[in-house]
């Protein structure tokens, strides 16, 4: 895989089935999904606002499925699909 594709895809990553919550709520991809709908779908939010439990990534993913665009729905699956992984009794 080209350097520039490798990059185009690790842009669209979000979330890391590995990652601790800390780790996701640190990460320039997660922050920067806040950051570009915090206007759309966090308005009811602090103005710094950011998840940093399991109940506020799921606050998160709600938002971006009710105020967000398509991309922003897609964002918000994996987010889920991440959560799910993430506190599953197998992990």
């Amino acid at each position: 895989m080209e350097a520039e594709q490798w990059r185009k895809e690790r842009k669209n990553v979000i979330l890391c089935h590995v990652m601790t919550v800390e780790e996701i709520a640190k990460s320039d991809e997660f922050r920067s999904v806040v950051e570009d709908y915090r206007g759309m779908c966090f308005w009811n939010m602090a103005e710094n606002w950011l998840p940093h439990t399991r109940e506020e990534f799921l606050v998160a993913a709600e938002n971006l499925e009710h105020y967000g665009d398509l991309s922003a729905y897609r964002k918000a699956g994996r987010m889920r699909e991440w959560l799910l992984h993430a506190f599953s009794p197998t992990s």
